[in-house]
C-alpha cells in the first residue's frame, strides 16, 4: 500500500461496536473499511449515495431529528474549539 496517514473520526463507543461485529462478519477492518469508502467518493467525485432531508410535512420536526441536531451541534462546537488551539 505504500505510504499512509492517520485520518480521526468521532463516532459513537455503541455504533463503532455494532459496526465492528458486521465488519468482522464480513473479513475487513475499519481502516479497509475506510478506504473502501473514500475509494468510492474518488470514483464518484462525491459521496456514493443520495443526501436528503428526511420526509416530514412542514413546521414539524420530530424529537429525533431535534436530538440528532443537538449532538451534532455539540460535537462540531467541541471539534471547533479543538481546531482553534
Amino acid at each position: 500500500m505504500g505510504r499512509t496517514v492517520t485520518v480521526r473520526a468521532m463516532i459513537d463507543p455503541q455504533k463503532k461496536e455494532r459496526v465492528s461485529k458486521i465488519l468482522s462478519r464480513l473479513g475487513i477492518n475499519h481502516s479497509e473499511a475506510i478506504n473502501i469508502y473514500y475509494s468510492l467518493i474518488e470514483e464518484y467525485q462525491g459521496l456514493p449515495f443520495e443526501i436528503k432531508l428526511p420526509e416530514v410535512e412542514p413546521n414539524t420536526i420530530g424529537p429525533e431529528i431535534i436530538g440528532h441536531l443537538k449532538d451534532s451541534l455539540k460535537q462540531n462546537r467541541k471539534l471547533g474549539e479543538l481546531l482553534a488551539k
